[in-house]
């Protein structure tokens, strides 16, 4: 080879639809990998159980308080454009007029949280730019290294024109249903 001619790394890039198919075929394992930017990008694994109680937690806050009007996921995958299907941590999707037994779009979502422990950086970052993208109105990081939620909303472009930053001892509520409360405490404890 000559001296400083390396050759171009070409990057092979999925489909959302050739992800699916591979997971189908059983080649990818069920969680654990999402397609970013037609990148196949292989999920922190869970290493206490830290991560599961915040999420039964959430779930437990979320689905009392929902009445009818909004479904809650504690997991489901979600495309968000040609090239990226991800798995967040839970999903709040409004409840259509008609029926909910197809796949549920981004334009369904009200709310996407995340509980991040050993994800933080990558869930602030790339995650964050990948739900505001796919216009996702509202975003929340669950902060388990520093025990703090990190709200996003209003999407533009590739971020969120606005945030705040709550701690234990506050409660936060989704802009789309401000009655429902996730005190901090509670969830941190």
């Amino acid at each position: 080879m000559l001296e400083g001619l390396e050759p171009e790394v070409q990057l092979y890039r999925y489909t959302v639809e050739q992800f699916l198919g591979m997971a189908e075929a059983g080649i990818l394992p069920e969680r654990g990998v999402e397609l970013i930017e037609g990148l196949l990008v292989e999920m922190s694994p869970e290493v206490n159980n830290r991560h599961g109680e915040t999420r039964r937690i959430l779930a437990e806050m979320l689905l009392d308080q929902r009445h009818g009007r909004y479904a809650a996921y504690p997991s489901l995958s979600l495309r968000l454009g040609p090239r990226d299907m991800v798995d967040p941590d839970f999903v709040l999707v409004r409840l259509p007029q008609g029926d909910l037994s197809g796949e549920v779009s981004a334009a369904d979502v009200a709310l996407i949280i995340e509980v991040a422990g050993s994800s933080l950086d990558y869930d602030l970052r790339e995650k964050r730019e990948r739900y505001a993208a796919a216009r996702i109105p509202e975003y929340w990081v669950i902060d388990l290294q520093s025990d703090l939620a990190h709200v996003f909303w209003d999407p533009r472009g590739d971020g969120y024109d606005a945030c705040r930053v709550a701690a234990i001892g506050e409660t936060i509520a989704p802009r789309e249903f401000p009655d429902v409360s996730v005190d901090l405490a509670q969830v941190f404890a």
